[in-house]
């Protein structure tokens, strides 16, 4: 019952339908064809009724009746007073023989009981019988035409009475013979009419127990899958992902909702764990940040992931200066003589790790630490090394080890966690640093108070001494501007620094306009091409000169007409960030 039930429950909802519908048409189907084979053999039955007993009565019964007929026209024609008279009833005997004789031959095919055929055979030997005295009893009548004394004496025997009876007690014999058959048939007409309401309402009964008993299965083929999918939707309501979910497999409209169902509870599944993998993360992350040193965090790291992911065993190695990875924090670990508590880059699984910068997973590893506790101890089954990472250094290892293998969530914890943990290990060692670079800031504050002190005692002698100098710049200032000679000042460049109102009366220049030209701009065009290498060559001799011996010296205005002056160089000693500079004395000659 169970295999059929499930057989149907992974049919199509349409052809369930369609089979209870179908079977319930068979079952139509069964129930018309009986009756119409009862009522096909009931109308054959009925129509044999008709056929052999009824219309074999009527053949009899008209006989009979022509058997009278017969014997009163016999005896009309006795009685007759003429002779036309005598001729109709004469006629009439033998249209009534005929007759007779005719409905005998329908009769006859119509009687099939052994007793109506001898009671058929006895018929006709009293009518033959009969029959030979009605024509003997007409031959004498027509021999005695006008006296039919003879012939009423013969008619009037007892032995032409006695055949006429006997023929007639015979035909009516035969008839009750066929009445008792057609009463026969009849009632088991009716028999099998009973038996065919009974045949009939025993098919619909059963048809409608079938019906029932085919409604219920498939009712429960719908309803049975339906409570169960039903039942795991409120377990995964319930939080309960990893419930199975029934009939995935099923080629139907039940299981492309339970397949439907199993993407929902493998995406509830994967929301739950990543749900129960960020609340831990978030809980670890929050007491990471509490932590004042290396120490506290990679402690406080191991204690708060080893019980998370259910490891027994864990060891936090951190990068120190020198290179090497060295254990700083443990959990559940008991130091051993021959075990390293450094690894190098490359060296065992810890610096193996840290080259590859991938998380190293062993299951079943020979020849590891055991875990142990005060009731015994035992080897894992599984270990895990996953690096701390930042951008793409290495700051740490950790390695984790438990007597169950690592599931996914277990090893996202871990993902999770890895830039958290890299990320706190970063910001805690640049906050050591800060607090190291604060305490030499305070520091070095202290030295630069005393030094700003010592600064603002040298800020104001310097005042005092840039006042002197000023003063000083003024005086020699107003000295050059009231000089009789024109005066200017060029650095080693030729770029004039200064100039007295002489020097710019003498060119033909405003006031100011001359400072930050050339000095090639008040050389004559002919020699303007030579001069810097002459100012060059100045610069190197560093010795005071004049200008005047040899040919005629002239200077060039601004309108380009040419003055003739003579000039005196004096080289200047650098000063702060000038470099050499020269002083050049022009005195105007009269044309």
């Amino acid at each position: 019952m169970n295999v059929l039930l499930i057989s149907i429950e992974k049919l199509r909802l349409n052809i369930k339908l369609l089979l209870g519908f179908s079977f319930g048409l068979l079952i139509a189907a069964v129930i018309g064809f009986n009756s119409l084979v009862n009522q096909s053999e009931t109308t054959a039955e009925v129509e044999r009724l008709y056929d052999a007993d009824l219309l074999g009565i009527s053949h009899l019964k008209e006989a009979n009746i022509n058997l009278i007929y017969m014997g009163r026209s016999l005896r009309q024609a006795m009685i007759a007073q003429d002779g036309a008279a005598r001729d109709k009833a004469r006629a009439q005997v033998d249209t009534a023989r005929t007759t007779l004789q005719r409905e005998l031959a329908e009769a006859k095919k119509r009687i099939v009981r052994k007793e109506a055929l001898d009671k058929y055979e006895e018929f006709l030997r009293n009518f033959n019988k009969y029959n030979e005295n009605v024509v003997h009893a007409l031959a004498l009548l027509e021999r005695e035409r006008i006296s039919s004394s003879e012939a009423a004496k013969f008619i009037s025997s007892t032995e032409f009475s006695a055949l006429g009876l006997a023929a007639d007690e015979t035909i009516d014999a035969i008839t009750r013979i066929k009445e008792q058959g057609s009463r026969q048939t009849l009632d088991a007409l009716r028999e099998r009419a009973a038996q065919t309401r009974q045949t009939a309402i025993l098919l619909l009964v059963i048809g409608v127990i079938l019906m029932l008993g085919i409604g219920m299965l498939i009712g429960l083929s719908i309803q049975g899958p339906n409570e169960r999918l039903r039942h795991s939707v409120e377990e995964l309501a319930a939080g309960k992902v990893d419930a199975p979910i029934p009939h995935t497999d099923y080629p139907n409209e039940i299981g492309i909702m339970a397949r439907a169902i199993a993407v929902l509870q493998d995406i509830y599944r994967k929301a739950n764990a990543q749900h129960w993998v960020k609340s831990h993360a978030s809980e670890i992350s929050t007491e990471l940040q509490q932590a004042e040193d290396f120490r506290a965090l990679t402690q406080t790291a191991v204690s708060k992931i080893a019980p998370a992911i259910g490891a027994g065993h864990g060891a936090f190695y951190v990068l120190e200066n020198d290179g090497r990875f060295n254990l700083l924090a443990s959990y559940g670990y008991r130091e051993r003589k021959h075990l390293n508590s450094s690894f190098a880059v490359g060296e065992g699984l810890v610096g193996q790790c840290a080259m590859e910068k991938v998380p190293i997973m062993l299951t079943a590893p020979k020849d590891y630490i055991r875990i142990n506790s005060g009731l015994g101890e035992g080897p894992p089954a599984c270990i895990i090394v996953q690096p701390i990472i930042h951008g793409n250094r290495v700051l740490g290892v950790l390695e984790m080890a438990s007597f169950q293998q690592f599931n996914e969530r277990e090893q996202s914890v871990l993902d999770a966690l890895q830039p958290v943990l890299a990320a706190s290990m970063e910001i805690l060692d640049r906050n050591l640093k800060t607090r190291e670079l604060l305490a030499a800031t305070q520091e070095q504050a202290e030295r630069m108070e005393k030094q700003a002190a010592q600064l603002e005692e040298q800020q104001v002698e310097m005042e005092a001494q840039q006042a002197e100098l000023l003063e000083t710049e003024n005086w020699f200032r107003s000295i050059i501007e009231s000089a009789p000679d024109g005066m200017l000042v060029a650095d080693a460049a030729g770029q004039i620094l200064l100039t007295n109102p002489e020097a710019e009366k003498i060119f033909g220049y405003e006031p100011g306009e001359l400072v930050g030209g050339q000095i090639e701009q008040l050389v004559p065009d002919r020699v303007r091409d030579r001069h810097p290498a002459l100012r060059a060559q100045f610069m190197n001799e560093e010795r005071a000169r004049a200008m005047g011996a040899g040919p005629k010296l002239t200077g060039r205005r601004k309108d380009g007409s040419e003055v003739p002056v003579t000039i005196t160089l004096s080289g200047l000693p650098p000063r702060g960030a000038r470099g050499k500079c020269v002083s050049v004395s022009v005195r105007r000659i009269a044309s």
